[in-house]
């Protein structure tokens, strides 16, 4: 869910999604999402310039169930292929035009609900009789006699939803299919329900039978379905145009939310669509800055409509590939804090991307700053949302709220609290800010998939003294268990003087697979020379590796049901 989404609107055959897949891994990109578009089912497009809308006034083709046997020829082999790159699976799905008589569901599905109920909106056992059918809604009737009817979509019935989900859903899934992509866009409510918003009730009752009937933790992938939506994870905020506009307001919108609870969503990063009267190729400049953007908000998806201008593979763009991949590092990078700041997220009802005044209710600036927000509890986030001048740097103004100073992870220098600064940074940097003093945790920073079990544990220390913690939360990622299997790691920093101490307290509470063992590391930003002296445990110990305005430590692996003590002098 935390990781890299792929997903495009094109006309991919299962080896041109397989061999991108391949590409991922060869360009050394982490990945843990492959969505498949619309076009996995037949689309019937040139059918619907022929002979126009379907029996329920949609556009013909844009719901289907059948795999396009000329693009997927072995659905089962080809996501099993995906799963076993380490790749979970999503389809898109409109259901407004329910199941129609020549999707290979159709029988199976009508027996199941005809079994169900007598209660259906259609024909004498779905067969035309003579002057056609009035479905609900429609303004005329519809059909030839003797003809198999559509089923008209009611998820509104339980019987119907029941059928649904028996003879049409599970069965794909049984394939491989791990979640869905649930796209609706036609009518806003039900047209047997007066009130009930289809949306809404679609998310609903999606979530609710993989709560019911899957093995792992449910998951969906929605639209704003209205006030209650954040129960049923995740969202998306819909077809956006690829301009830096739209870019300077996603900060603003995506924190906000969070006043509704909606928490879980992300967008089109690099932009859905372009404006008529702006057809070109991708910006690579702006395309890297919605990524570097996309790195602190909720779902990380990259997306495009049907447009050979919207390439969003990032080795197409050779100047600015370094770049785009280091933004996606990062994001896993920070897979254990974006983790754990689900998991207070689910303890207390507060949301990943925190509106400033969440923290600073008293201060104007948390009200008029709404192009930055927080990021948890300690990284303050924000985005370049213009192109870069003359000097090839661009501008961000920033203000930093006044109960600690912030440490730039971009330009490696302190910002006092309370200070308002327009700054410029250049392509490579990507301006995020960490309260001073304070420690985050990381991840392998070799790590290609947030499906692969680790036992690494860095830590980010930020320049700053005085005392600081962290409590890193894990559990298996997978199951339902989390309300029960999960284990929670304090880490301690003091820093006094020339002496850095981090304690890592032993793993407290327990969940499947957990490693017993740590590889840690420690980061300690701002520092240029080589620490005197290392300690782990009492003992000498630890590898120092030089960056660019940094020093790494690596150590020995230590058990993680133990505490272990590390004690750094400079």
């Amino acid at each position: 869910t935390l990781g890299y989404w792929w997903s495009r609107y094109w006309i991919f055959t299962d080896d041109e999604i397989l061999d991108l897949g391949r590409e991922m891994k060869k360009h050394g990109v982490p990945m843990d999402v492959m969505v498949v578009d619309m076009d996995w089912h037949y689309t019937y497009k040139d059918m619907h310039e022929r002979l126009g809308p379907d029996d329920f006034g949609q556009r013909r083709g844009w719901t289907g169930y059948t795999w396009n046997r000329d693009l997927f020829p072995d659905p089962e082999a080809f996501l099993g292929e995906l799963h076993k790159m380490g790749y979970k699976t999503s389809l898109n799905l409109h259901p407004a035009s329910g199941i129609r008589p020549y999707e290979e569901c159709y029988p199976s599905f009508v027996a199941d609900y005809l079994s169900r109920t007598d209660d259906y909106d259609g024909p004498k056992d779905y067969i035309f009789g003579e002057g056609g059918y009035l479905y609900a809604g429609n303004k005329k009737p519809v059909g030839k006699p003797g003809y198999r009817a559509s089923v008209p979509y009611r998820m509104s019935q339980k019987e119907w939803a029941d059928a649904y989900f028996n003879s049409v859903i599970r069965p794909l899934e049984r394939q491989g299919v791990d979640f869905w992509w649930l796209d609706w866009q036609q009518w806003i409510e039900s047209r047997y329900v007066k009130g009930l918003s289809n949306t809404f009730w679609i998310n609903h009752a999606f979530f609710h039978d993989k709560e019911v009937n899957g093995a792992e933790r449910p998951l969906i992938y929605h639209r704003w379905g209205g006030l209650g939506s954040h129960r049923y994870q995740l969202g998306f905020s819909g077809d956006a145009y690829d301009e830096w506009s739209v870019l300077k307001f996603l900060p603003y919108f995506t924190a906000t939310a969070s006043n509704v609870g909606y928490g879980y969503w992300g967008h089109d990063i690099g932009g859905h669509m372009q404006m008529k009267d702006r057809k070109r190729l991708t910006e690579p400049e702006m395309y890297t800055r919605w990524l570097q953007f996309g790195v602190f908000t909720p779902i990380f998806k990259t997306h495009s409509t049907q447009s050979a201008n919207l390439e969003r593979k990032i080795w197409a763009y050779p100047d600015h590939f370094d770049y785009m991949l280091e933004a996606i590092r990062l994001r896993y990078t920070l897979s254990p804090y974006i983790y754990t700041m689900a998991r207070e997220a689910y303890d207390t009802g507060i949301c990943i991307c925190r509106p400033l005044y969440y923290a600073y209710p008293e201060k104007d600036e948390a009200y008029r700053f709404n192009e930055e927000y927080l990021f948890g509890d300690r990284i303050l986030a924000t985005a370049i949302a213009e192109p870069a001048g003359a000097d090839g740097k661009s501008s961000r103004e920033v203000w930093f709220p006044s109960d600690s100073d912030w440490w730039d992870m971009a330009l490696q220098t302190m910002h006092k609290g309370g200070s308002r600064k327009t700054l410029r940074y250049s392509i490579e940097q990507n301006p995020w800010y960490v309260k001073a003093g304070n420690i985050i945790p990381l991840a392998s920073r070799s790590i290609m998939n947030l499906q692969e079990p680790s036992d690494t544990l860095g830590i980010l220390v930020v320049p700053g003294a005085g005392k600081s913690s962290f409590r890193l939360y894990e559990d298996d990622g997978v199951s339902k268990d989390y309300d029960s299997a999960y284990a929670f790691t304090l880490i301690e920093k003091n820093r006094s003087g020339s002496k850095l101490t981090l304690t890592v307290h032993k793993r407290e509470g327990s969940y499947e697979n957990a490693s017993p063992d740590r590889n840690l590391y420690v980061v300690l930003e701002g520092v240029k020379t080589a620490p005197r002296k290392v300690l782990l445990n009492g003992k000498a110990a630890g590898k120092c590796t030089k960056g660019s305005g940094n020093i790494t430590v690596s150590f020995p692996t230590v058990k993680a049901g133990e505490k272990n003590r590390i004690e750094i002098s400079f």
